[in-house]
């Protein structure tokens, strides 16, 4: 059984059978929570709630990107939490019903802020007198908080790299410039949609949010602008870390290329005097001690001489 009430004035929590009745709120609003939801689940949800077979169909598939869609009583948000693990980026989608006097999240694997909110409901006799459009307020903002220290990670390693691109760049620097990218890429396609949910939300057009709980809503929009710029200025960053990755390859590569063309400058002037001196004449070098003798100083001076030249031009 995966339907658990939670008592908001205690943090207790109840299960509820297939067969029972729809929960009525009474001095409190109802939270339920359903966790990997069972088909039996969802069909108890339809029937007691009379929820709307495409808003069922989202919670059956786990596929959406955050949306807010409207209905004549409740609302169902879709929004997502993002979670790294071993350096890997997943999100952990949760599908919520916002009525007047209910809140049920639907969700697939366990959201770090349902179980903070189920804490703090125990330990905070205030969160009894919540509405519904504020309880589902401090969990979208649980959310929306724990992207801060991801991307901070994220920025940390962004200045790792490009110390490491200036130092010793390798091809796991390499890899590692096109993983970050991804990932910004993958937080950009789930922010985006996030953000747009929360401009609605906030715009006050609904029964279901009073005026107050809007402020809270823009409130959390404010923080997903400020983080999409935060993604933005990574990519960027991470831009130009690659053109640095580039640039440092280009450059030791060039730096070879020159070391290996002075060395075959220097042996030139060398094979020219030995095949010179070694071609068909009537007397070779051999022969004449001077002209061996001065074959001979040839073949030293000639790459002494070039080695001083480079080196003080600063070449070598």
């Amino acid at each position: 059984m995966a339907i658990t009430q939670i008592n908001l004035d205690t943090g207790a929590t109840s299960a509820l059978t297939h067969d029972a009745p729809r929960p009525s709120a009474t001095d409190s609003i109802v939270w339920l929570d359903v966790s990997a939801p069972s088909e039996d689940d969802l069909q108890w949800l339809a029937r007691a709630y009379n929820f709307h077979p495409l808003a069922i169909e989202d919670c059956r598939h786990f596929e959406q990107r955050a949306k807010v869609d409207t209905y004549d009583d409740y609302l169902f948000i879709s929004i997502d939490q993002v979670t790294r693990a071993n350096g890997d980026l997943t999100a952990q989608e949760l599908e919520t019903f916002l009525g007047s006097d209910f809140l049920i999240t639907v969700h697939r694997e366990p959201i770090a802020a349902l179980d903070t909110m189920r804490g703090r409901c125990a330990k905070d006799n205030r969160t009894g007198n919540f509405r519904a459009d504020f309880l589902f307020y401090q969990i979208a903002d649980r959310i929306v908080d724990d992207l801060f220290p991801l991307l901070d990670l994220i920025e940390d390693e962004i200045d790792d790299l490009e110390d490491t691109i200036l130092a010793k760049p390798t091809q796991a620097t390499l890899h590692r410039v096109f993983e970050l990218k991804r990932q910004l890429v993958f937080l950009r396609k789930i922010i985006g949609p996030f953000r747009d949910a929360m401009d609605v939300l906030a715009d006050m057009r609904y029964a279901m949010i009073s005026a107050q709980t809007a402020l809270y809503f823009r409130d959390i929009y404010d923080h997903l602008v400020r983080i999409y710029d935060l993604i933005e200025t990574a990519r960027d960053l991470l831009s130009n870390a690659l053109d640095a990755y580039l640039s440092t390859v280009s450059n030791r590569m060039n730096d070879v290329m020159k070391r290996l063309t002075l060395f075959a400058t220097i042996f030139l002037p060398i094979s020219f005097v030995v095949g010179f001196g070694g071609m068909n004449f009537t007397n070779l070098p051999f022969d004449d001690p001077r002209a061996l003798t001065l074959m001979l100083v040839l073949i030293v001076a000639f790459p002494t001489t070039m080695l001083l030249y480079y080196w003080r031009k600063g070449w070598l």
